[in-house]
């Protein structure tokens, strides 16, 4: 009996919306009914696998996304540490400097009460400075200073002055040092959160894939099919909510506003790189992309004057393009490109910045550094720091980013080298070498932008 109802099911599945009677007499309105049952029942199972599956594929790419994030977050630690060796460096310096100096003013003490010894004459005052324990003590013993002579009262302040700037000066490098061991600290502490995070992106893709494999070959039974036909399937699923998205992006950042929002930098020039649009439907994402949230506008409306009592921003608003946006050096922007190029296959590396490996903004900065031009050190700060342009008026040179909120700078997690004909050069990610890719337009933030 279970074979007969199987083959109802299957029967039933494949009938027509409409449906129609069956004529063997074995086969009982009852039979049908429950057949039609088990055909619902599946049909919600299905329903239900294929909603996990599409959460599964989303979870790899938040899953990267973060590995990402905390990647940034390690190249601005190194970022602060630089600057806190550097300033430790300067400190300690003056600090030597002044060290010499009082040192200098030291030896002239001694050579003025060597002299008077020599000539007969009275130093005690310079005698009991000479031997005093403490910059008090020098104070407290120098009130006796009228009996001295001129040349040598000079001296004397001379010995105070920079025995005082000695000791601030070395104040700030003992600061300075501390706060470079800080700085260090958490350099090395990020490092472990990027590390960490990959890991744990490794393991979440893992696990999904395993459950999707899973969740695959119960679809081929619930439908009567193979696994290698549901794999199929499933991956063109995939593929088109790919497609969609990247499609949704393109036409955002590559339609022209309208009339009274800020310019987005000519208007109807063709889509990125001179009249070659960016594909719509890329291969596997080197910088994957997060789940669909709720946009907010491309082009930030100009913030109203706050109260008084209103305290300011975190984060201000995205400085809109230039109505002309500035041309593009086209040597320097060569000159870049080419650099890149010949990184090529060198590795991601956490925080690199060459020659054996590069993060995406390492590889960045250095492109443009090449071309003699200083770029800041994360991407985020090179989103803030370059001009604002729209993605139709994209020039090779430009640089391309992406984040968790096109209108935040902050929230900036990759940025790719644009090289014309819709292609990028960019240090993805952990795992994936420099490469040359399609451009990517999900998540990318609200403008690209141009260099100098």
């Amino acid at each position: 009996m279970r074979g007969a109802a199987a083959a109802i099911t299957a029967a039933v599945l494949l009938l027509p919306a409409g449906g129609v009677a069956l004529a063997d007499p074995d086969v009982s309105d009852q039979d049908v009914r429950d057949a039609r049952q088990a055909v619902t029942s599946a049909s919600s199972a299905v329903a239900s696998i294929e909603v996990r599956l599409a959460e599964l594929s989303t979870q790899a790419e938040t899953s990267q996304v973060a590995v990402q994030q905390a990647g940034e977050t390690y190249a601005q630690a190194q970022a602060d540490l630089a600057t806190a060796q550097q300033q430790a460096a300067e400190a300690a310096d003056q600090y030597d400097q002044a060290q010499e100096q009082f040192a200098s003013a030291r030896a002239t003490l001694v050579a003025i009460a060597r002299e008077a010894a020599r000539s007969g004459g009275s130093m005690d005052t310079v005698q009991a400075l000479l031997s005093a324990d403490g910059f008090e003590d020098v104070v407290a013993r120098s009130e006796a200073l009228s009996h001295v002579s001129s040349k040598a009262d000079q001296a004397v302040q001379g010995y105070l002055a920079a025995e005082q700037v000695a000791t601030t000066l070395k104040a700030k490098a003992d600061e300075a040092a501390a706060t470079q061991e800080s700085a260090a600290a958490e350099a090395q502490d990020a490092l472990d959160a990027a590390q960490q995070a990959q890991t744990d992106a490794d393991r979440a893709v893992a696990s999904a894939q395993t459950e999707r494999a899973g969740l695959i070959q119960q679809l081929a039974v619930a439908r009567n099919t193979s696994t290698e036909v549901e794999q199929a399937r499933q991956d063109q699923i995939d593929a088109e909510r790919q497609q969609r998205a990247e499609a949704a992006a393109q036409a955002e950042r590559t339609t022209t506003p309208a009339a009274g929002t800020p310019a987005a930098g000519g208007g109807s020039a063709p889509a990125a790189g001179g009249g070659s649009a960016a594909p719509s439907t890329p291969s596997t994402p080197s910088t994957p992309s997060t789940p669909s949230t709720p946009s907010t506008p491309s082009t930030p409306s100009t913030p109203s004057t706050p109260p008084a009592t209103t305290p300011p921003a975190t984060t201000p608003p995205v400085t809109p393009p230039v109505t002309t946006p500035p041309p593009v050096s086209a040597s320097k922007a060569e000159t870049a490109i080419a650099w890149a190029r010949t990184k090529l296959g060198l590795p991601y590396v956490w925080g690199g910045t060459g020659p054996n490996g590069y993060d995406c903004s390492g590889l960045t900065q250095g492109a443009w550094r090449a071309a003699g031009v200083t770029l800041n050190r994360t991407s985020r700060d090179q989103y803030r720091q370059v001009t604002k342009i729209s993605y139709s008026n994209l020039q090779p040179g430009d640089l391309v980013f992406w984040g968790t909120n096109k209108n935040d700078a902050s929230s900036v997690y990759h940025v790719a080298l644009y090289i014309g004909n819709g292609q990028i050069l960019e240090a993805p990610r952990e795992g994936v070498p420099v490469k040359i890719s399609p451009m990517r337009y999900t998540n990318s933030m609200a403008y690209a932008g141009r260099v100098g």
